[in-house]
């Protein structure tokens, strides 16, 4: 583990899917305690890159780290374990 480097980092993250590019050539890091936004419009791939970093989906290529680690090729219940998780918007009311 690199406590040094980014808490979590993404190299030329791309997602392909047949002919379309959903996510091309992605590079982000995320520090200790920093807050970042993915902003786009309705079809920029901003639900596929979270897809990516979670292992619901396999990067066409690029790398994912987290903590310095390469969790490219995780599945989702490996890379939860590790301490990424999703957290779905739930549009109700509690009853």
């Amino acid at each position: 583990m690199n406590r040094a480097g980014p808490i979590l980092e993404t190299r030329d993250l791309t997602k392909v899917f047949g002919g379309l590019v959903a996510v091309d050539g992605v590079n982000f890091k995320v520090a200790r305690g920093e807050l970042r936004c993915i902003v786009g419009t309705n079809g920029a791939g901003k639900t596929t890159l979270f897809n990516l970093v979670t292992g619901a989906l396999t990067p066409s290529s690029g790398e994912i780290l987290w903590r310095g680690q390469n969790i490219s090729r995780m599945y989702p219940h490996q890379i939860c374990r590790m301490g990424i998780g999703r957290k779905f918007q739930v549009p109700n009311v509690f009853q």
